[in-house]
């Protein structure tokens, strides 16, 4: 079994674990800081004309929004995070090596 992979995947599980269960959480705000720099960044994009047709709400509700869609990307992140936490331990029990993408 190639050693790097088993450490990357040692180093990479618990990572996206704990950014996702930041975000989940709202872990002392990141959640929200992080949405508002997102749209902070991204706020020139209103002035493109092709989303002009989209219903104007206000900021707080597409905010609220966001941060909702940001949590839930955050459960999805903790659960990857575990899944590769259970792969990398099985793979490293069974002795088999783990599966790559062809």
């Amino acid at each position: 079994m190639e050693t790097w992979r088993v450490v990357a995947a040692v180093i990479t599980g618990p990572a996206v674990s704990l950014i996702g269960v930041a975000l989940a959480t709202n872990f002392r705000g990141v959640t929200e800081w992080h949405v508002r720099r997102s749209m902070s960044t991204a706020s020139v994009l209103r002035r493109v004309p092709p989303w002009r047709w989209l219903p104007d709400v206000p900021h707080e509700e597409r905010l609220a929004r966001f941060i909702l869609l940001e949590r839930v990307m955050g459960v999805a992140f903790a659960v990857a995070g575990g899944m590769i936490l259970v792969t990398v331990g099985y793979s490293t029990l069974t002795g088999q090596p783990m599966q790559t993408v062809k």
